[in-house]
């Protein structure tokens, strides 16, 4: 079973191939067939003929058979007839025509070679007689002068036209169900981009694609529904959160310049910072449904992502070198067509990530490379790493390496940079630096 092809091209190719082939040798068989049964009767007349001029096992003299084959090259119903009788040398006895080669005893075929007037295919029986004496009659197989070639362009042209059929066929029906399969996958692509709107095209007329193409959309629509409910819930606790979160934060810090707040001072401060976190918390959410929705994509426009890196090393350079941390930067031009903002901020995420979770004194490796179809932008560290099984993990929103709480953050920056990788036709991928960890963005030039 694994040597059946799976896609629509190969299994029209595989159709047409055997197609091909079991029309080829119907063709060649049909031809054949026709050819032997042409034969058989006429090789059954001629011997006929041949035990007319003389029965078998009976002794006619050469004056009997001289006269016979006379008679009977006569008849009208005969003339197409050859025959010819020679003596045990080969010469010519009686008979109606003279042949250029020794024919063998038996039925054979003779053809143009033969230089036999008239007769440009034919099957001739050749018996010994008594006395020594030899008799050949022959028949032409064709009604008239190059039948052969005449029958073969009629079975060719008669084939052809029966492949040429079904292969328009084949092809009429190949491009209707890959353009249906194109519409179903560009549909899928659509709202794994974010476009929930999107829904397979429908023709109209009530068909088994159409039915397919109804019952695909409601299936759409019911997750949208589904979809739009969850993100509802997150975003509308996010918006209705932020409000009080920013006016707690601000009362907070008016409290930490009151005088009379001296001694709780440290306190105030560690409140105010847990909301500034709180707050950053549900921006990131409100940004990763923004980006999922797809919305951001109309701002793209031409940049560099390598000079986009080089700002970001220099912004966070500080910050490693209050921590022992190197970063060594290889860099090339990558220029693609995306949005500068949020590519600026994956960049970030995943460079402060690299420095704020890692211990002091990590080599820190960000590399920017581009080929003809992406740029590639890899960021390595030689710190402890996330274990294989926790990988899936940190990509889910709210996911930390480890028990809940043991991780500084609040577990959005990847799924963060994910998102605006994807709204870029792009991937994240997580791999073992060996130490470390080697962290892949791939985008498409």
């Amino acid at each position: 079973m694994k040597l059946l092809p799976r896609s629509l091209h190969g299994l029209t190719v595989t159709f047409l191939v055997l197609f091909l082939a079991v029309t080829t040798i119907a063709g060649f068989g049909t031809f054949h067939a026709a050819r032997t049964a042409i034969n058989q009767l006429v090789d059954r007349r001629i011997a006929l003929e041949s035990y007319e001029i003389a029965p078998k096992d009976a002794a006619v003299s050469r004056e009997d058979l001289r006269r016979r084959i006379q008679e009977l090259t006569g008849r009208r119903d005969t003339a197409d007839l050859g025959i010819l009788l020679t003596d045990g040398q080969g010469r010519a006895i009686a008979g109606n025509t003279r042949l250029s080669r020794a024919i063998p005893v038996g039925f054979s075929s003779l053809d143009k070679a033969d230089s036999i007037e008239g007769l440009s295919a034919g099957r001739v029986f050749m018996r010994p007689i008594s006395r020594g004496m030899r008799l050949a009659v022959f028949a032409e197989t064709e009604p008239f002068d190059d039948y052969v070639s005449a029958r073969r362009l009629i079975y060719i042209a008669g084939f052809g036209a029966i492949i040429l059929v079904v292969l328009a066929g084949l092809l009429t029906f190949r491009s209707l169900v890959g353009r249906r399969i194109a519409q179903v996958r560009q549909t899928a692509e659509s709202i794994i981009e974010g476009d929930l709107s999107r829904r397979v095209p429908v023709s109209g007329d009530g068909g088994e694609f159409d039915q397919q193409a109804a019952a695909f959309n409601r299936m759409l629509d019911r997750i949208g529904v589904l979809v739009g409910e969850v993100r509802n819930v997150s975003n509308d606790i996010a918006h209705e959160m932020r409000t009080p979160l920013a006016r707690l934060r601000n009362a907070l810090a008016v409290l930490e310049l009151d005088a009379e707040a001296e001694p709780v001072h440290a306190r105030l401060q560690v409140a105010r910072e847990q909301a500034d976190e709180l707050l950053a918390m549900f921006s990131a959410m409100l940004r990763i449904a923004e980006i999922d929705s797809g919305s951001r994509r109309s701002g793209f426009a031409p940049l560099d992502v390598s000079e986009l890196v080089a700002e970001v090393v220099e912004m966070v350079q500080p910050l490693a070198d209050e921590r022992w941390q190197s970063i060594a930067l290889a860099r090339a031009d990558a220029p693609l067509h995306g949005d500068r903002q949020l590519l600026l901020q994956l960049v970030a995420n995943l460079t402060e990530n690299a420095v704020r979770h890692t211990p002091e004194g990590t080599a820190i490796r960000i590399a920017v490379a581009r080929d003809d179809h992406a740029v590639k932008l890899t960021i390595t560290d030689d710190g402890p790493g996330i274990p294989a099984d926790q990988r899936a993990v940190v990509m889910r929103r709210f996911g930390r390496a480890g028990r809940s709480g043991e991780t500084a953050g609040h577990g959005l920056g990847l799924p963060l940079a994910d998102a605006i990788a994807r709204l870029h036709h792009g991937s994240l991928r997580l791999e073992n630096a060996e130490p470390g960890l080697r962290i892949v963005v791939t985008l498409p030039a």
